[in-house]
């Protein structure tokens, strides 16, 4: 049976292991291989070797909201996402009173950590660190890697220390200190017509699609908020950013045929994260130098303006 490219929230559900058998001249043999297997709809997730243990999302999902408890975080939103037939799954979880401030802005962040798990061996057990920007609700990234929270899928995973209190400790000091990249962003400057150039040059790396250039580009072009400054010569690279990432969490988006398909994030959560996530990556390696900068922002040569007019 194909996989189907679906997303849901649903995450309770059981998967199992069972052993896999080669048929050649009637000889019926295992194969040194296990398929895990969705035990409410028979659908194969993946194959392993017996040293690839499996964590249940429920059980990963009630411990990690159980240490939360344990530190006194209980006041939060969570949102999860299940893609491909249930072999992904992340959990986002939004803290509430913990903001941090971005003074070269006037902007505040909240403190976001996404739980993560896979049953077809391309995600290891972990937590990553996150931020939600307040004024807008869009849902940021970090450059923290996935920390002391990691874990391979193994026999000696346990759970108990996988999340613990110096852990939850540890990735809110990272949080705190992680604003000194927005305000790096902040203070990098660029006109209009840079920051639409840098988007057709992050188009023509692959970062994302002309559809998406297209939507980032309205809204740096058409500005929300006030922290988002207004259309003209004085930008700078923290203002693009909120553009992509309001691209990717808003509400109103449509597909080509027009019909309303709601958040990116909701129907395409993974597509959506890579394409922020890559974005950040670049925008910082230009704020921290000046040859980086002028290279993301680039205008296009005159034959590809010309080329892309006609």
């Amino acid at each position: 049976m194909p996989r189907q490219a679906i997303q849901t929230s649903d995450y309770d559900f059981t998967v199992t292991q069972t052993p896999l058998y080669t048929v050649r001249d009637e000889d019926n043999k295992k194969s040194g291989y296990l398929a895990n297997v969705r035990q409410d709809t028979g659908e194969v997730l993946g194959i392993c070797t017996d040293r690839y243990a499996l964590v249940q999302n429920s059980d990963l999902i009630d411990r990690a909201e159980s240490a939360f408890a344990s530190k006194g975080l209980t006041d939060y939103d969570r949102e999860v996402y299940v893609t491909d037939s249930g072999s992904k799954m992340r959990a986002t979880y939004d803290f509430k009173g913990h903001d941090i401030k971005i003074p070269a802005v006037g902007d505040a962040m909240g403190f976001r950590l996404t739980l993560q798990n896979s049953f077809d061996r391309s995600l290891r057990v972990s937590f990553a660190l996150g931020m939600l920007r307040l004024v807008c609700t869009n849902g940021m990234q970090t450059l923290e890697k996935e920390f002391d929270m990691l874990k391979k899928h193994s026999a000696q995973l346990d759970l108990d220390k996988l999340l613990t209190g110096e852990a939850i400790d540890s990735a809110l000091t990272r949080f705190k200190d992680s604003g000194d990249v927005f305000g790096r962003l902040a203070v990098s400057k660029i006109t209009q017509d840079e920051g639409k150039a840098a988007l057709g040059n992050l188009l023509k790396k692959n970062v994302f699609s002309e559809k998406v250039r297209e939507g980032i580009a309205n809204r740096f072009d058409n500005p929300t908020y006030e922290e988002d400054g207004k259309a003209g010569d004085e930008r700078n690279l923290y203002q693009l950013y909120n553009a992509v990432t309001q691209h990717l969490t808003a509400d109103n988006l449509t597909d080509t045929a027009g019909n309303a398909v709601g958040r990116m994030v909701d129907s395409r959560f993974e597509y959506a994260n890579r394409i922020s996530s890559n974005v950040l990556k670049s925008f910082d390696r230009a704020a921290t130098n000046k040859n980086n900068l002028a290279a993301l922002v680039a205008m296009p040569k005159l034959d590809e303006q010309l080329i892309a007019q006609n």
